[in-house]
C-alpha cells in the first residue's frame, strides 16, 4: 500500500478552502470541476485505493457510532468542574465558598485565593493546549469505559496542573498564608476528580449510545469476504447503530450474502433512488481509481456520506474521523465535525439561545413596522414562504418578509438582482438592511436552519447546480444558515455565472470541514459588522 494511503485519497478529493483563501480563488486552485452538460459525470481527481482487508495491527475495538473527539463542551465541563472543586474545598476548610473575613482566613489576605483560582484557570488552558487535550482524535475502545490513552492524558494534565499550582504558591512566597490543609486536599483531588469525571461522562455517553444508538441505513459496496464479515459484525452487534439494507457487487455468485445483493455497482443511483440510504461503506478488495472516484461523486451528489474500509491502518496527513467497528477501521471520507453529537448539541444550544434573543428583543418591533409598510405599499401577504433545500437534501419552507410584488411564475426560479423591477420600495430597503431575513430565525428555532451555515437555495437552483458543479450537494451535509462563511467573504447575492457559484461552494465546504464553535461566533460578529457598514451585495 502507498504510504500516504487514504490521506492522498482524502486530500485530493476533499481539499477545502483555507482561511487565507477566503478571497476569490483562482481557477487553477479550484477543487470543483464544471461538468460539460447536465448528464455528464464529474469525478474528482483519481487516487489509489489500497486492498480492503482488516489490519492485524489494529486493536479490536468497539461499538461507538462516532469517535469522541475533544471539543468545546468537554473543555467547558472541565473548567466548571475545577472551579466547583476549588470552592468546595474552600467550604470544607473554611466553612464558606468565598471566605473573606480575617477570622476565617486566620489573618491571611482575602485576595490570595481568588488569585490562585485565576492561575488555576490560566494554567489549565496552557496545559490543555500544550497536550492537545481537546483536539487529538482517539479511537474508542469497546471493552473499557473510555480510551486508556484518554484517561492517561487527563491524569497527566491533572498532575501537571497540581504541580504547577504548587510551584506558583512557592514561587510567590505565599505558602505561609495558604492553608496547608486546603492545599493538600485540593492538589490531590485535582487529578483524581478529573479522571473520575471523565470516566463518568464516557460511561454515560457509551450507555446512551448502546441503548439508543441511531440506526443508520447502510449500503455496502462489495459482497466479498470483507463486506460479508463487516455485515456479520454489525448484524450481531446492533449497538453499533448500523442497519445494512443490502449489497452492490458485480460478481456475487460465490458470496455468502448473495441473497442481499441488490444489483451491480453501476446500479448505485437506481438503488439510492429506491431505498433510504444514509451511508455507503466501500468494501472492495480491489478497485480502480476511476471506480472509487465515481462512487464517491455519485454518493455525495445524493447527500449520502461515504466511508472506506482500508487495507491497513492509514497514515493520515491530518486528523480524520475514524470509527472502530470490531476489527475494521472505518475511515470517513469527509471530515465533518458536526457529525459528532457533542458538536451538534453545542451548535444547537447557540442556535436556540441566539434565535430566542432575536425573536424576543428585535423581531416584534421590526415585524410591526415592516407589516404596516408592506401592506401600505403593495398587495399581498406580509411574509414570503418558499420551499428551499435543507439538511440532507430535505425540503423545508423558508420564511422572509415579502419584498417583491407577487409573481408565482418567477418567484421560485429567478434570483433577485440589483435594481430588480419586481422589488417594492419598502422591499428594497428591507433587502439593503438584510431585515427581510429576520423571519428565518423562526426557521432556526424550529430546527430547519442554523444561525450559521451555507445559505439555502431554491429547489430549482439545487437541481440545476447539482448537475453542473461537483460536490455541490455536500453543502447539505449540515443545516443551512441565516449567514455563512461564504457570505462574509463576499459571496452573497445573485450568482450570475458558474464561477461565482463554484467559489461559494468552495467556501461552504471549508466551513463544513473546519467547523468550530469559535468559527460560528466569529462569523456572527463579522456579519454584524457587515450589517452596520452596509453590504454592496445586499439587494
Amino acid at each position: 500500500m502507498n504510504r500516504q494511503g487514504i490521506s492522498v485519497l482524502q486530500s485530493k478529493l476533499f481539499r477545502g478552502v483555507s482561511p487565507k483563501e477566503s478571497s476569490p480563488v483562482g481557477h487553477s486552485d479550484s477543487i470543483l470541476t464544471l461538468r460539460s452538460g447536465p448528464s455528464a459525470v464529474v469525478t474528482p481527481e483519481p487516487l489509489r485505493v489500497p486492498p480492503a482487508t482488516p489490519s492485524p495491527n489494529v486493536k479490536h475495538s468497539g461499538p461507538m457510532p462516532q469517535l469522541p473527539r475533544k471539543g468545546g463542551l468537554q473543555f467547558a465541563g472541565d473548567i466548571v468542574l475545577l472551579n466547583v472543586l476549588f470552592h468546595v474545598m474552600l467550604a470544607f476548610r473554611f466553612g464558606a465558598i468565598f471566605p473573606a473575613s480575617n477570622e476565617r482566613l486566620h489573618g491571611a489576605p482575602w485576595s490570595i485565593y481568588p488569585e490562585l483560582e485565576f492561575f488555576m484557570n490560566l494554567l489549565w488552558i496552557v496545559i490543555a493546549v500544550t497536550l492537545r487535550l481537546y483536539s487529538s482524535p482517539r479511537v474508542a475502545n469497546e471493552r473499557t469505559v473510555g480510551s486508556l490513552d484518554e484517561v492517561r492524558a487527563v491524569a497527566k494534565a491533572g498532575l501537571l496542573l497540581a504541580g504547577s499550582l504548587l510551584l506558583c504558591v512557592v514561587a510567590r512566597g505565599g505558602y505561609n498564608f495558604y492553608s496547608r490543609l486546603f492545599l493538600g486536599y485540593f492538589l490531590v483531588a485535582i487529578p483524581v476528580v478529573l479522571v473520575l469525571f471523565r470516566i463518568v461522562i464516557e460511561s454515560t455517553a457509551a450507555t446512551v449510545r448502546h441503548q439508543k444508538a441511531p440506526r443508520k441505513n447502510v449500503l455496502i459496496i462489495g459482497a466479498g469476504v470483507i463486506g460479508e464479515n463487516f455485515y456479520h459484525t454489525v448484524a450481531t452487534n446492533p449497538e453499533y447503530g448500523y442497519s445494512v439494507i443490502g449489497f452492490l457487487d458485480d460478481d456475487a455468485s460465490q458470496s455468502g450474502v448473495r441473497a442481499m445483493v441488490l444489483g451491480k455497482i453501476l446500479d448505485l443511483d437506481r438503488v439510492a433512488s429506491r431505498e433510504t440510504v444514509d451511508e455507503v461503506i466501500i468494501a472492495l478488495p480491489t478497485a480502480s481509481e476511476a471506480s472509487i472516484s465515481r462512487l464517491v461523486s455519485e454518493c455525495e451528489n445524493r447527500c449520502i456520506r461515504v466511508a472506506l474500509i482500508p487495507g491497513e491502518f492509514p497514515i493520515l496527513e491530518r486528523p480524520r474521523t475514524i470509527e472502530q467497528v470490531g476489527e475494521f477501521s472505518i475511515v470517513r471520507m469527509r471530515e465533518a465535525p458536526l457529525d459528532l453529537w457533542s458538536n451538534r448539541l453545542l451548535k444547537r444550544i447557540l442556535d436556540v439561545a441566539f434565535s430566542l434573543l432575536v425573536l424576543i428583543a428585535v423581531f416584534p418591533i421590526v415585524t410591526l413596522i415592516s407589516a404596516i409598510a408592506i401592506k401600505l405599499t403593495s398587495r399581498g401577504p406580509i411574509f414570503f414562504r418558499q420551499p428551499r433545500t435543507g439538511e440532507d437534501g430535505r425540503t423545508f419552507v423558508c420564511y422572509k418578509f415579502r419584498t417583491m410584488r407577487e409573481d408565482r411564475d418567477s418567484a421560485d426560479s429567478l434570483q433577485a438582482t440589483k435594481n430588480d423591477p419586481r422589488q417594492t420600495s419598502v422591499g428594497r430597503l428591507l433587502r439593503r438592511t438584510s431585515l427581510d431575513e429576520l423571519p428565518q430565525f423562526w426557521n432556526v428555532l424550529k430546527g430547519d436552519m442554523s444561525v450559521v451555515g451555507p445559505r439555502p437555495h431554491m429547489l430549482k437552483h439545487t437541481e440545476d447546480y447539482r448537475n453542473i458543479i461537483a460536490q455541490y450537494m455536500v453543502r447539505h451535509f449540515v443545516k443551512p444558515g441565516v449567514t455563512g462563511w461564504a457570505q462574509i467573504n463576499g459571496y452573497r447575492g445573485a450568482t450570475t455565472d458558474h464561477d461565482s457559484m463554484q467559489h461559494r461552494i468552495e467556501h461552504d465546504l471549508y466551513y463544513i470541514e473546519h467547523w468550530s464553535f469559535l468559527l460560528d461566533i466569529s462569523i456572527i460578529a463579522r456579519t454584524a459588522v457587515h450589517l452596520v457598514r452596509g453590504d454592496k451585495n445586499a439587494y
